[in-house]
């Protein structure tokens, strides 16, 4: 009996004490989603167009046209406003551009080369998608870097099948890093801070991660992307092959 109520005393001082950290938990938890500013460029140095392009629009303003841009609240890991999110899916007019070809699709032989690359469409389309990065899954934090600081984040681009549906429930995604766990040959991206002010970091750079050279010094890079086709609610994920991605994403707080 001594032992049976030692257990169920144990079970309440358990509970007492993980009802103590939710509730301290909760009270650090945010509401709210910080805006941000997001800018597309459209063609390097070079004159290069990238892959993943602008609508010509201009800056993507939270609140602005249905755009969604702003610092998630409550990332993983218990970090607040880490993680940096463009959601165009509410939007009538405000799109991003992302092309197929066979001038960045992942062939047979090349590395990192997982399956025939079937993209919905070859060329260019715009599309009312979604972007975000998944910085707070390694525990990094886009709003507490340092001006000069750098890391790598998994980043995922998502559209609708072109039909146009904004299902969400069937539809592609780009994943740059391992984000499902099978994806090895998805390649992060590089976020880099610029400045900052009391508040935190308030402009950052978001691109492929450069090519470090033999001389030491650095090229423009290339992501390395598995597409997906997400169907079935949820449940099938097609690997409908790997494309090189580039592009250079500006963002500004607020």
């Amino acid at each position: 009996m001594r032992i049976r109520t030692n257990n169920l005393l144990a079970l309440v001082v358990t509970g007492i004490l993980m009802v103590g950290s939710i509730a301290a938990f909760a009270g650090k938890t945010s509401t709210t989603d910080l805006p941000v500013t997001t800018y597309l460029t459209d063609f390097s140095g070079s004159g290069a167009a990238y892959y993943v392009q602008s609508d010509g629009g201009g800056a993507y303003k939270n609140g602005v046209s249905g755009v969604g841009s702003y610092l998630v609240q409550n990332g993983y890991n218990h970090i607040e406003w880490g993680d940096w999110r463009l959601d165009l899916t509410n939007s009538t007019s405000r799109q991003v551009a992302v092309t197929f070809s066979t001038a960045n699709a992942v062939q047979p032989g090349d590395p990192g080369y997982t399956a025939p690359a079937t993209p919905p469409y070859w060329g260019t389309k715009y599309w009312y998608l979604h972007l975000e990065n998944k910085c707070s899954m390694n525990s990094l934090d886009m709003l507490t870097m340092l001006p000069g600081s750098k890391f790598n984040c998994i980043t995922i681009l998502r559209f609708p099948t072109p039909s146009g549906s904004k299902s969400k429930s069937s539809f592609y995604k780009l994943d740059m890093g391992n984000f499902s766990g099978t994806e090895p040959e998805a390649q992060e991206v590089q976020v880099s801070c610029n400045s900052s002010d009391s508040g935190g970091c308030n402009d950052w750079f978001i691109d492929p991660i450069p090519v470090v050279n033999a001389d030491g010094s650095t090229s423009p890079g290339q992501t390395r992307a598995r597409l997906v086709l997400v169907s079935g609610n949820l449940m099938t994920l097609s690997d409908e092959g790997d494309f090189y991605l580039t592009f250079h994403i500006h963002v500004t707080r607020p």
